[in-house]
């Protein structure tokens, strides 16, 4: 099976670095995937999740925004952040997501309603990739 090689980046580490088989990712229009020798392309990518197919194994991982540069031999993402699910404490993420709820229903008060949407999304993201934790076979 071809495979073409991906590294995922942010500003404080290599997330991710393999060849791989298929990459899917979330972008401003919609999800987005790539197979080797797929064509060109630069993309913005936005807050979600990104699959990831190698060695018959799927991988998920919890990005922030960034940007995509694919060539014919070679996928680079640079985003804002990147954690695999192994990476993230479940405690934590849904207290954050019990606070940012908590926020949102404060009407009338001096809430920075943005922020707190924001640390929802995320929180709602971070869970799903969570649930996908175990490695599974792919056909």
């Amino acid at each position: 099976m071809d495979s073409i090689h991906l590294d995922i980046i942010t500003p404080e580490r290599a997330a991710y670095s393999e060849d791989v088989h298929y990459v899917s990712v979330p972008t401003p229009s919609g999800t987005i995937g790539i197979l080797p020798k797929h064509t060109s392309l630069i993309s913005m990518l936005v807050e979600g999740e990104i699959k990831v197919e190698a060695g018959g194994k799927e991988i998920y991982l919890a990005i922030g925004g960034g940007f995509m540069e694919v060539t014919k031999d070679h996928i680079l993402i640079l985003v804002s952040r990147a954690y695999h699910a192994d990476e993230l404490n479940e405690a934590e993420i849904k207290k954050a997501q019990l606070s940012a709820k908590d926020a949102l229903s404060q009407k009338g008060k001096a809430v920075d309603y943005a922020t707190a949407q924001a640390i929802l999304r995320r929180s709602t993201i971070e869970l799903n990739v969570l649930r996908r934790r175990k490695p599974r076979l792919t056909t």
